[in-house]
């Protein structure tokens, strides 16, 4: 029996429902790529911008605030800044989904469908730390482990100790004894000498903390551990002046520095290590696929002035005009993101939701139409594990921060008008507009973590920080070209009704600080097949 329809519907929605009985099979590939995104200016900025930095210091790893602190008392200089060097991040993501579209028209005015799509996400990212090789002050401490730098931080520390000693006894002994041979010069020297004392042991207590103790160390030849070496030669020539009182001579040159700046598997190691603190994915390639999120929903036309007349339909005069109104219900089978995974895209949202539809079709004579839909979906709240960062662009949360959260999506609302010229019985072309507005997220969730586990102090966490830079919109343009043998069909030259169509579109503009300039091509297909009625 024939499948009724509109000759050439051409690409995107509309407003047509199918006739009772006719049953639609709609499967397409998508692919969607990305590599920037819009600021919240509306700017363009590269996908990595937020990993790709001048340096990686306390900004990013607060637990260097201590160490940075403890250099500067050390050195003298509070100008002095710790950095594990630069990052460069260049990331594109790749979206490629089958969406299978099942409608099923119950009677003239109301069809249903469901739709379940397979969706494979992969982001390809290019990641290097140091890019030339002489960023970065602080590397690796090779004296955490048997190793002669461990047995170099021990005779400095040893040595300053054995030092401070013997001068102390020769002051304590001269203090007693004034009149023993040598004892009148020394004890003119007396407030110095404690002096001495008294700095070279804190300076040697200091150095040994960070040097026994600290996971990163300034690197060999840097500023810091130059003037750290010469504070240690500037002790040992003051030292010497005391020999003739038994003081030993320093024959230490300094803490063992380290020895090389990070490279790329140091960094990882820092990412992913549960000794550095964030324990999350290394930033590298990803790809998953699973299934998105499944939609239920139905379509009720409003009115047609074709008054469902299969001969008005496939040879269209005149002015005519349609509506119809219709909804899905959104089930969160899609996979999100993990919060241990930085760059990684989910293959779905995650969440609940409900959509309402209004879809509206202006026909003038029989070679242009052109649709216009509204859509407005509305998710509901839920819970996500995710990691609670203070501004948007501090990517590198340490595990920490990983609270389970409310989250209440921002509604979102979407007009899509789509012009089609026919140009024959079996092919047409279109055009595309899209405007996209997503409200802002909600976050809620208040959590106090006690300095035992962030190690720089108690912090309270605030959720409502990541509603920050989650408002956004954009404008889409594009177009494509429909193949279609329904009016074939209809007149009994084809056997399997069906129609075929290509639309590539792109994001034209947009802002909000986390909107993706889309790129993407899609071919979708259509199958018709009458499963009961006239």
């Amino acid at each position: 029996m024939p499948a009724p329809a509109q000759r050439v519907l051409g690409v995107g929605d509309d407003a047509t429902v199918l006739p009772r009985g006719v049953f639609r099979l709609q499967t397409l590939a998508q692919w969607t790529t990305f590599n920037e995104r819009y600021g919240p200016d509306g700017s363009l900025e590269p996908l990595g911008i937020d990993f790709t930095l001048d340096t990686l210091g306390v900004k990013q790893f607060p637990n260097l605030a201590s160490l940075q602190a403890g250099i500067q008392q050390l050195t003298g200089d509070p100008n002095w800044n710790a950095t594990l060097g630069n990052s460069f991040l260049n990331l594109r993501d790749r979206v490629t989904t089958f969406p299978f579209l099942f409608e099923m028209g119950l009677s003239k005015r109301l069809s249903l469908s469901v739709q379940v799509p397979y969706v494979s996400t992969q982001s390809m990212a290019f990641f290097n730390v140091n890019t030339t090789g002489i960023e970065g002050n602080l590397g690796f401490n090779p004296g955490l482990g048997p190793s002669p730098a461990l047995t170099q931080n021990a005779a400095l520390l040893a040595q300053f100790t054995a030092d401070s000693t013997s001068l102390r006894n020769a002051l304590d002994n001269c203090a007693a004894n004034p009149a023993s041979s040598g004892c009148a010069q020394l004890n003119a020297q007396s407030t110095s000498a404690r002096a001495l004392i008294a700095s070279a042991q804190s300076f040697a207590r200091g150095v040994n903390s960070i040097y026994a103790n600290s996971l990163f160390v300034p690197i060999a030849g840097t500023d810091a551990q130059r003037s750290l070496e010469s504070r240690v030669a500037a002790f040992k020539a003051e030292y010497a002046t005391y020999a003739a009182y038994g003081v030993a001579p320093i024959t230490s040159t300094g803490p063992f520095a380290s020895q090389t700046r990070l490279t790329l598997l140091d960094a990882q190691t820092i990412l992913s290590g549960s000794a550095f603190g964030i324990v999350a994915d290394s930033l590298m390639s990803t790809s998953h696929t699973h299934l998105g999120d499944i939609d239920i929903g139905g379509k009720l036309l409003i009115y047609d002035s074709f008054g469902g007349a299969t001969g008005a339909r496939m040879s269209p005069h005149g002015l005519n005009f349609r509506t119809a109104v219709g909804g899905i219900f959104r089930l969160p089978t899609g996979r999100v993101a993990s919060p241990n995974n930085f760059i990684e895209v989910g293959t779905g949202r995650g969440a609940k939701a409900i959509e309402g539809r209004w879809f509206s079709d202006l026909l003038v004579g029989s070679h242009f139409w052109q649709s216009f839909v509204l859509r407005y979906n509305k998710p509901f709240a839920d819970d996500q594990e995710m990691r609670i960062t203070d501004l948007p662009n501090e990517v590198l949360a340490p595990l920490y921060r990983r609270q389970m959260v409310r989250r209440q999506l921002g509604a979102a609302l979407e007009f899509e008008t789509t012009p089609r010229v026919v140009v024959n019985d079996f092919f047409s072309i279109s055009g595309q507009y899209v405007y996209r507005h997503k409200a802002q997220d909600r976050y809620t969730g208040t959590f106090t973590v006690p300095a035992a586990i962030t190690g720089i102090g108690d912090i309270t966490l605030d959720a409502s920080t990541l509603d920050l830079e989650t408002e956004t919109w954009e404008h889409r343009a594009g177009g494509g070209v429909s193949f279609s043998n329904l009016y074939s069909f209809e007149q009994g030259r084809s056997r399997v009704p069906f129609e075929l169509t290509y639309l590539h579109w792109q994001t034209v503009r947009g802002a909000g600080g986390n909107q993706p300039k889309f790129f993407t091509d899609q071919i979708q297909l259509r199958l018709y097949a009458r499963l009961f009625g006239n």
